[in-house]
């Protein structure tokens, strides 16, 4: 049995981490401030249902609060961190630079440093957003040169993996594993409706329109169960040979994610002038891939569905709230985007 500590664990790849890890007969524990205010007795219900219960632990704290966070790993002894604890959203980070330098820089650094002090291995997410707006319409590796960012939320990013080079060039023996993400979507236990394909789903069904910029800007995209595959990809192995990774599954233009939800969702799609996102990229993931024997093979159209069929399901609860504790963003800035 293994075990893992989430930092943020009660957001949208935690819950489903944690959920996936107590499936496999691991233990977990959450550590996570519930700044989106997130319903903690519905998702904890959700993690361990049919599961062992005492697998599952929860510490309400901070990242920032460096004592709690030391004693909590200090007596908790996992066998690796994932650190998902920071503010995830384009639009939360800009909203509020100095509270997103705090969050995703300078208290990640403190969690690594930790994690470095006590041995422990470290998954740590960044972000295919860094590759930015692509002008060339090609691939983007590990190794090519990255634009300068343009939105507090790649500026934090882009920091954090020049602080992870520099502290394993000091430390060889420290492990840590970056990944680039493709943007995730699919249903976890904590929901997150703004992501785009989700956004998109969500608009279909409750508006029957779908009003995009941009139709031929490009973006990666990934099932969130076979991004937590990945994870345990890397878990199950246990080492790796290089430091950072994109992982995704598929390159879709926003036409092609609107035509793929329009075959299951009754819907028109009108193009709509630029609403500030500027990312149009495409990412190669045939080093994780190959490394690790990784086939993502879910279909794209098979997650829209099971979305839709949840959305419709949960539709005016949905709306009734306000759409609280399934937003990174304001509810002011999303109603913008809706």
């Amino acid at each position: 049995m293994k075990k893992y500590f989430i930092t943020g664990g009660l957001g949208y790849i935690g819950t489903k981490f944690a959920q996936e890890a107590l499936k496999r007969g691991d233990s977990v524990l959450v550590y996570d401030n519930l700044l989106y205010e997130q319903n903690r007795n519905h998702l904890i219900a959700e993690i361990i249902r049919d599961q062992n219960k005492s697998n599952f632990s929860l510490i309400i704290g901070d990242i920032r609060n460096i004592n709690l966070l030391k004693n909590s790993l200090i007596a908790y002894k996992p066998d690796y961190v994932l650190h998902l604890g920071e503010l995830s959203s384009v639009y939360a980070c800009d909203h509020n630079p100095r509270f997103a330098e705090d969050i995703n820089f300078l208290a990640s650094k403190e969690v690594l440093n930790l994690c470095e002090e006590l041995k422990i291995p470290v998954l740590y997410n960044s972000s295919s957003s860094v590759y930015g707006n692509q002008k060339e319409i090609r691939l983007m590796t590990e190794e090519d040169k990255l634009p300068i960012a343009t939105d507090n939320y790649c500026k934090n990013k882009l920091k954090m993996e020049d602080y992870i080079r520099g502290r394993v060039k000091n430390n060889k023996n420290f492990k840590i594993i970056v990944f680039r993400p493709a943007t995730v979507f699919g249903l976890s236990p904590r929901f997150r409706i703004e992501l785009l394909p989700n956004h998109f789903t969500y608009c279909a069904i409750s508006k029957g329109l779908l009003r995009i910029s941009e139709l031929n800007a490009y973006r990666a995209a990934i099932d969130i169960q076979e991004l937590i595959d990945g994870y345990f990809k890397v878990i199950d192995k246990g080492n790796w040979n290089h430091l950072i990774y994109n992982i995704g599954h598929y390159n879709l233009s926003k036409m092609q994610f609107a035509v793929g939800i329009q075959s299951i969702v009754l819907c028109k799609i009108a193009p709509i002038q630029d609403v500030g996102d500027l990312r149009n990229l495409q990412i190669d993931c045939s080093l994780f891939n190959k490394e690790f024997d990784f086939k993502p093979i879910k279909k794209y159209e098979d997650t829209i569905k099971e979305v839709a069929d949840w959305l419709g399901s949960n539709l005016l609860e949905i709306e009734k709230t306000n759409f609280a504790g399934i937003l990174n963003m304001s509810l002011e800035r999303w109603k913008q985007i809706i």
